[in-house]
């Protein structure tokens, strides 16, 4: 019986699937209840593939889609898209039995400069490019349920008073859960050796701590920066503690 129920659902699903090859998306998307924070705009394509001049998220704007149904996930009775836009690309995967979404393999690139504000009370003001990598997030209820990943910083610096500095690449590996985010920071070869670990919680609040060595010799407008951010700690040697309170819209999409 469990059987023919599964063939029967793979039949329907199949019949969906090949009236989307000419169903236009803006004909569906009246009938979609989306959430309140996501506004979908200029969308052009049928349900299996076309373009959208953008997508918000809470306040987050993706612009420039391409979307493209993958007909390799039908025999898991999932409903899976590749997504590609101005910053990078995903993958999604709807489970048409339990109603549980996720989403892997995705890559955003956004510069500093634009996210700085999500964190306002940074000591300086950062430079660079952030690189945001999740390998794997599951969605149960609608509510992320786990998430790990990295974010690279790419040329970590700041942009302050006259002052640019660049002193490398650093990396933020995280694991997520309803209860609490950690993750742990090191250096990717940079002129600092550096490594910390942090925690974000679900009322907002967060907290990091680094520790900062040099080897050999830290360059003087570097080390005019640590003498106002970090605490000395010995020759060459800094420690570095920040907590504070993300935005509303960040916690939203990290816990809600």
């Amino acid at each position: 019986m469990l059987k023919l129920w599964r063939f029967t659902l793979f039949f329907l699903l199949c019949l969906v699937i090949a009236l989307g090859f000419t169903l236009p998306l803006q004909n569906v998307l009246p009938h979609v209840k989306l959430p309140e924070t996501i506004a979908v705009a200029g969308v052009d394509g049928t349900v299996l593939k076309g373009r959208a001049q953008e997508i918000t998220i809470d306040g987050f704007p993706l612009r420039d889609i391409d979307y493209r149904y993958m007909p390799s996930c039908l025999p898991l009775l999932k409903v899976c898209y590749r997504i590609v836009y101005e910053r990078g690309d995903l993958k999604v995967a709807y489970d048409v039995l339990n109603g549980d979404t996720e989403v892997a393999d995705t890559s955003i690139n956004y510069p500093v400069a634009e996210l700085a504000h999500l964190a306002p009370n940074l000591p300086v003001r950062p430079a660079g490019r952030l690189e945001l990598v999740i390998e794997d997030m599951s969605y149960y209820d609608g509510k992320p349920a786990r998430v790990n990943g990295r974010l690279v910083w790419h040329d970590l610096g700041i942009d302050q008073d006259g002052i640019r500095l660049s002193i490398g690449d650093y990396q933020v590996d995280f694991i997520g859960s309803p209860a609490k985010y950690v993750f742990d920071i090191y250096d990717l070869d940079a002129s600092l050796d550096v490594n910390g670990d942090g925690e974000i919680r679900p009322d907002g609040s967060y907290s990091y701590e680094l520790r900062i060595d040099a080897k050999t010799g830290i360059d003087p407008s570097i080390r005019f920066v640590l003498s106002h951010v970090a605490k000395n700690e010995g020759y060459n040697k800094y420690r570095i503690r920040q907590s504070g309170r993300l935005a509303p819209q960040v916690v939203r999409q990290l816990f809600n």
